[in-house]
């Protein structure tokens, strides 16, 4: 009897200690301590080697991590080109991204970096590959809820831009969110977030647009590039930045988020100096299988030298996902517009354009989420030129095999 009581006794007490906060936790509460201090003293001094979301070295001891991820995506193109646009069809294999990423921490989580390189990269005038440096920052964590960043990485407009290629629920981003996007560029970032994960914001500074300005260039004058977006998570935390449903969410998951951006440049094929806004909205929702994922887009292009006159170009997407079987097999279908304001917008895809459209349906396969998978997609893009005229179709059939480890 004296043992079932004393057995009784410590399961009672088992939720209060397991709820109890430890000495640590305390101390770094009351500031008495840093969380990287904490760690440090509870810390194992063994070192450790093990696979989580990729290959991960960590030394407790000096508060050290690193973590290394291949990505190889490989695809079959079948391009069937309209006649009335002087391309011939083309049927080609390609090694589309061989990225390597190392990212950790360091000194018990106060600092975050991060590197990755495309062994692909960037098609010369030539034709030919060449290797290209995408990502390479410094992040120092002040607290639980802040951050601040600094280095090469991806500008905030556009949701779909800013979701890493392996996780993206077509072969390739939406024509909206290509043209939309400020791409990579050199800067500082400060991070605001929910501890729940409800919330975020950001505001940032970047080298901006100006010729010679870039990814993996510096800055050219003092005209520069500012960006704050915000998102919000209203029934509770979500990954807006991995498309489709992979790990079947029980309860609906909603993200809402903005971002917008102002710039100061000098463009010569502009006249000179140019000021630019962008901004995107974007709604997802995630449920049982099923995802949505939808953007709107819109740019303010003013020439400040020139009388040409204010280009106003809009854009969105809208696309759906289900999964046939849970975890599996996931069809999906889409379409993107560009809308190019009367040909008064000229950059990119829009030259020459009035308008520019987009649809596309898929069937995705996962072998292990979205580390490793096989996508088709059947692509249809249609240029409506200006002033009339036929349009130029063109379709697609791509097979594609990503690996993320």
């Amino acid at each position: 009897m004296r043992k079932v009581t004393v057995l009784a006794s410590l399961l009672l007490l088992a939720p209060a200690v397991s709820q109890a906060k430890t000495l640590d936790d305390l101390l770094v509460e009351k500031g008495v301590i840093t969380k990287s201090e904490a760690m440090a003293a509870s810390g194992s001094s063994s070192s450790k080697t093990y696979w989580k979301d990729g290959t991960r070295f960590e030394f407790p001891d000096s508060g050290f991590t690193t973590k290394l991820n291949t990505f190889i995506q490989t695809r079959y193109t079948f391009t069937d080109n309209d006649e009335d646009s002087g391309k011939k069809n083309t049927s080609s294999f390609q090694v589309v991204r061989a990225r390597i990423y190392l990212t950790g921490t360091a000194m018990h989580e106060e600092f975050n970096y991060y590197f990755d390189a495309d062994f692909v990269g960037t098609k010369g005038a030539d034709g030919a590959q060449t290797t290209d440096l995408k990502d390479a920052w410094l992040q120092w964590n002040a607290c639980d809820w802040g951050s601040l960043r600094m280095g090469q990485y991806k500008t905030q407009v556009s949701r779909q831009f800013n979701t890493s290629d392996h996780a993206i629920q077509f072969t390739d981003r939406t024509i909206a969110s290509d043209y939309f996007s400020l791409g990579r560029n050199q800067g500082l970032t400060g991070y605001l977030k929910d501890k729940d994960g409800l919330w975020s914001a950001s505001a940032a500074i970047f080298n901006g647009l100006s010729d010679g300005e870039g990814i993996n260039k510096p800055g050219v004058d003092t005209e520069q590039t500012g960006i704050v977006a915000l998102r919000w998570n209203p029934m509770g935390k979500m990954n807006a930045f991995e498309e489709g449903d992979i790990d079947y969410t029980e309860d609906a998951a909603v993200s809402i988020g903005g971002a917008y951006a102002y710039s100061d440049a000098t463009q010569e094929a502009y006249g000179g100096n140019i000021r630019q806004t962008n901004i995107s909205v974007d709604g997802n929702l995630k449920y049982q299988g099923f995802s949505f994922h939808g953007e709107y887009y819109v740019g303010d292009f003013n020439p400040q030298d020139t009388d040409a006159e204010t280009a106003r170009p809009q854009g969105f997407y809208t696309q759906v996902g289900y999964f046939l079987e849970p975890k599996k097999w996931e069809i999906a279908a889409r379409y993107s517009l560009v809308d190019c304001d009367n040909g008064a917008s000229t950059q990119g895809i829009c030259k020459g354009n009035d308008n520019v459209n987009e649809a596309t349906i898929g069937l995705n396969y996962f072998w292990w989420k979205h580390n490793l998978k096989a996508q088709l997609n059947y692509d249809f893009q249609s240029q409506e030129p200006i002033g009339g005229g036929s349009d130029i179709n063109t379709s697609k059939w791509i097979f594609q095999l990503s690996s993320f480890f």
